[in-house]
Parts: C-alpha cells; structure tokens; sequence
C-alpha cells in the first residue's frame, strides 16, 4: 500500500509527461519561417514620339530579399505571410519598393517534395511611385524634363498567384521555388520615362502622365525554411 501510494505521484508526473510530448509531436512542425531571394518584373517606358508624347512600355527585371512566415492547418493547406524588399532605386522603375503579402497555400505533400498553389492578396509600395510639380522655374515643354517633378511614395494594391514546389532534405528543413503573377492595380500618376537621345529634344528622362491600369509582372523566388 505505502509502495502504491508512493509510485502514484511519480506515474501521474510520468503521464503528464507523456501526454504533454505526444501533444508536442502532434503540434510540432506547423509553423514555418523561412529567407528568400525574389526576382520582381516592373512596367517601364520609353518615349517614342517626344512631340506626341507617346510611349512604349517595357519589363524590367528588381532583385530583392525577404522573409516569410507560415501555418499549416493541415499537411496539405496552409496560411502564410511574406514580406519582400526591392533596394534598386531608379527613376525609371519606380524607386525603391516594399512589397506584402498574405494569403494561402494549397495542394500536395509527400515524404521529399511537395506542389502546390498559391493565392496571396497584399500591397507594393513604391518609393517613387508617382511625381507631382516640383517649387521650381521649368522649361515651357510637354512631357516636361523630370527635374520638374519631386517624386512621391505610392502603395499599390497587390495579388499573387502561381505556384510552389517544395524540397525536404529532412523534417524539420524546406527548400522553396515560387512562380507566379503578381497583378499590381495603379491608379492615375505621372512615371518617369526614358528619351531616347534621337528625340528632337535631347531630354534624358521625363515625367509622362499615365492612366489608372492594373499590370500583370512576373515573380518568382528561391529560399529556404524551418518547420517547428
């Protein structure tokens, strides 16, 4: 009896224990941080007829960085957040950019890869995202040269879809690929253009007004994660 009632405080403690390291076995691994390396597309444009002010508009290539971080639900869905940083300042692209997301992820795991797909609603903000008169004595012409315009920061709606694939070297370690469109919705602003120097005016770069549209540019990243 003296023996039983002994061992009782040690076989509760042990089954506390026991069901505190099988609840963290079922808990474990559901949260995921992770670091990657982006590539984002951005519209440009050219002047083509300085007289006119028309333009052709183009793709250029920003490199950045970011984390993310994430939740599965479940093995094959799950809710994520990714934050993303554009440091490349030009005129012509926009400036600087800051880019959020939030969304989900969906699709298959297996033991070694997993595929999946994404849909990711957030914002982009530009640090040059549109220009405004500058407090300065300007040249009568149209499109004005930029030096007339003082850049302002500008945060554009922002959604992400595409895909993922994902690489387990073990439990616990992800490497990651994403691709996909990110639509960005702009509304009406003024973006610095490049003049050719065979414009009739030699002019480098000008303020061009454009209206409100949504573009579609191309994303995609490499990187690596953590389950806990």
């Amino acid at each position: 009896m003296l023996k039983t009632i002994l061992l009782t405080p040690v076989l509760v403690a042990v089954f506390v224990f026991s069901l505190a390291d099988v609840r963290a076995q079922a808990d474990e691994q559901k949260f995921e941080v992770g670091a990657q390396f982006s590539v984002l597309q951005v519209p440009t444009r050219t002047i083509t007829n300085f007289g006119l002010a028309t333009s052709s508009e183009d793709h250029a290539t920003e490199y950045g960085f970011g984390g993310r971080i994430g939740y599965n639900l479940s093995r094959n869905f799950a809710i994520e957040g990714e934050v993303n940083f554009f440091p490349r300042d030009r005129d012509v692209h926009g400036g600087q950019k800051i880019q959020g997301l939030f969304g989900v992820k969906a699709g298959k795991k297996f033991e070694k890869v997993g595929v999946f797909a994404k849909a990711r609603p957030g914002f982009i903000r530009f640090s040059q995202g549109d220009f405004e008169p500058a407090p300065v004595v300007c040249i009568l012409v149209f499109p004005p040269p930029l030096g007339c315009y003082q850049p302002v920061a500008k945060t554009n709606f922002a959604f992400d879809v595409g895909g993922v694939v994902e690489v387990y070297p073990s439990s616990r370690t992800i490497i990651r690929f994403d691709a996909g469109d990110t639509i960005i919705r702009f509304g009406q602003r003024f973006v610095a253009a490049q003049n050719p120097a065979t414009s009739p005016f030699v002019i480098p770069l000008v303020a061009l007004p454009v209206p409100a549209e949504t573009k579609h540019n191309f994303q995609g990243s490499i990187g690596v994660g953590f389950r806990f």
